[in-house]
């Protein structure tokens, strides 16, 4: 990161304190990272209808003097946007309630995911929670930087159930409703034996001695809700590599949503563009 840009930690602490110029610095790196898990997740909802839910977003996490994002991870950047997703798809959900599911294709349960899953080692867990919540095999070579042929190795166990669902060329969830209710159940699965959120981290930087990396893969291999939090981890590394910042015209009308303080600050935004 270049020395001029503040880290993310830095930006949180300003849009907390109302500046002007960390909101746009915020707005610039994550909204397209929220476009994405929006397009991804909703994929019924016009252009329209997502900015509005975006801009809902801001609001909520700006309330009460940011009360709410005062609560998400300002430890690792990958961390807070993990939160940031669990917010965003929380925040949806009632939404979603009446909406139809896009396949013909009985949506699965939490128990039924568990099942699918029991027998699998961890990578073969993450292609298939990945290929059922929607993305194609072109997308998940990216985001696991897997081969074809490893991704499809897995998929046979649950070919008979979901077959038109995993051959899907597109990228979007095919029960959004159904699938954010077990996302919400396993993230509020977690036991006294689940390992930190900062060790998870640190195993997918690589970060960490073998003594601490294999009992927390064999701890993943059977536990559906730091299973869900390695995929959303993976997920939102995919998605911070691939998008690019909001451009400045676009960022604008966004600020509308927020409390923004009186005196801005030199812009935050400007450094990013300038890199």
């Amino acid at each position: 990161m270049s020395p001029k840009f503040p880290t993310f930690q830095r930006i949180l602490v300003g849009c907390e304190a109302g500046d002007r110029a960390a909101w746009e610095a915020f707005l610039a790196r994550y909204t397209p990272i929220a476009q994405a898990l929006g397009a991804f997740y909703f994929p019924g909802r016009a252009r329209k209808a997502q900015t509005a839910f975006w801009g809902e977003a801001l609001r909520s996490l700006s309330a009460n003097d940011s009360e709410r994002l005062r609560t998400l991870d300002h430890q690792a950047e990958r961390g807070f946007l993990v939160d940031l997703r669990a917010f965003c798809l929380e925040l949806a959900v009632p939404t979603l309630a009446s909406c139809a599911d896009g396949v013909a294709v009985p949506a699965p349960t939490l128990e039924s995911l568990e099942a699918l899953l029991k027998d699998l080692p961890l990578v073969q867990k993450e292609i298939v929670f990945f290929k059922l919540a929607g993305y194609s095999d072109a997308t998940l070579e990216r985001i696991l930087l897997l081969p074809a042929a490893a991704i499809q190795k897995p998929l046979a166990s649950v070919e008979k159930s979901y077959g038109t669902v995993l051959h899907r060329d597109g990228d979007c969830c095919p029960w959004p409703a159904a699938w954010l209710e077990i996302l919400a159940r396993a993230r509020g699965a977690r036991r006294e034996d689940c390992p930190s959120r900062r060790l998870l981290v640190r195993i997918s930087d690589g970060q960490t001695t073998w003594y601490e990396k294999s009992p927390a893969e064999e701890h993943l291999a059977r536990c559906l809700h730091c299973l869900e939090f390695w995929v959303a981890l993976r997920e939102v590394t995919y998605l911070r590599r691939v998008t690019t910042p909001l451009p400045l015209a676009e960022v604008e009308p966004l600020l509308s949503c927020l409390p923004i303080a009186a005196a801005a600050s030199p812009s935050l935004l400007k450094r990013l563009f300038s890199r």
